[in-house]
């Protein structure tokens, strides 16, 4: 039986993934925070961990969508690039090395690029998101780690059934605040967590290295995905949130506007190449499966 070794695990998708693996003959070891010394940043008898270990997987990471204060801008940026250091540190010390490597990162490396389609070879953007993603992946891929092949899963909007982004943007649009976000104009990659979970297994049984975008075939703009949206929790209309609103909300301690406003047309082009096929490349479908169980 093969083995993972699993960090940041108690999350939306780690919850849906540690069964996943099960189900495909992993066995899943998911190291929790202030467990055998695992803080997301310095080394510990957590190691022992990766002792004859298949795989490593890294989703450890504060949540984005907390208020971006100083303070908060350097949770964000250090619960994931602390965490992948140290991750770093005890792999490179090991005599025999995981074969595999999978760390979470975002489309967020991308910044706001309106229509321009974004591929894994693109470059990155600019903003604090951009520089966190880039920050991150550096802490995965500048180590020397011979012998261990490194993924960066640069995930998009995940929509499944019981959490995630979705749960706040539905109870809105329940409520008749479905609309638009500012223009409407700008790009979210969404993915079903279904296709997001079998990716990461897809990954992992492929000789695949470098970003990956962790995303659906058929990125959605904001008025799309509001519409689709309203559609599936049965309200036709929804009142859109200028951009002005976005700002102040932010300003008043609530998600950061970037975060709605930002464009992003990301594509999934390493994995469709690779051969991955998607279950769910349409969004009123997602949308629907996701929403069933609520």
């Amino acid at each position: 039986m093969r083995s993972v070794l699993l960090f940041g695990g108690t999350g939306f998708i780690g919850n849906r993934l540690i069964p996943h693996l099960a189900s495909e003959g992993w066995r899943v070891t998911s190291l929790k925070r202030d467990e055998q010394g695992w803080d997301g940043k310095s080394r510990g008898a957590w190691e022992s961990n990766l002792e004859g270990i298949d795989a490593v997987i890294n989703l450890a990471g504060a949540p984005v969508t907390m208020p971006w204060t100083q303070r908060n801008r350097q949770l964000i940026t250090d619960s994931r690039v602390d965490s992948t250091k140290a991750i770093a540190a005890a792999i490179a010390d090991r005599s025999v090395r995981p074969p595999v490597w999978l760390n979470a990162s975002a489309v967020g490396y991308y910044g706001n690029r309106g229509d321009e389609v974004l591929r894994e070879a693109s470059d990155p953007g600019t903003g604090f998101l951009a520089e966190v993603c880039v920050a991150w992946e550096n802490a995965l891929f500048q180590p020397e780690l011979e012998g261990v092949r490194r993924v960066a899963l640069r995930t998009g909007i995940v929509v499944g059934p019981g959490g995630g982004a979705l749960e706040p943007l539905a109870k809105l649009a329940r409520i008749g605040l479905g609309g638009a976000a500012g223009s409407g104009r700008q790009w979210m990659p969404w993915i079903h967590i279904e296709d997001h979970v079998r990716m990461v297994s897809f990954v992992l049984n492929h000789s695949i290295d470098g970003p990956v975008n962790a995303v659906g075939p058929s990125p959605a703009t904001n008025s799309d995905f509001a519409a689709h949206l309203r559609r599936a929790v049965g309200v036709p209309i929804g009142l859109p949130a200028p951009a002005f609103g976005l700002e102040l909300v932010g300003k008043l301690g609530g998600p950061d506007p970037h975060i709605m406003l930002d464009s992003t047309r990301a594509v999934p082009t390493v994995a469709v190449r690779a051969g991955f096929q998607f279950k769910f490349n349409d969004l009123s479908a997602a949308l629907k499966d996701a929403l069933r169980a609520e």
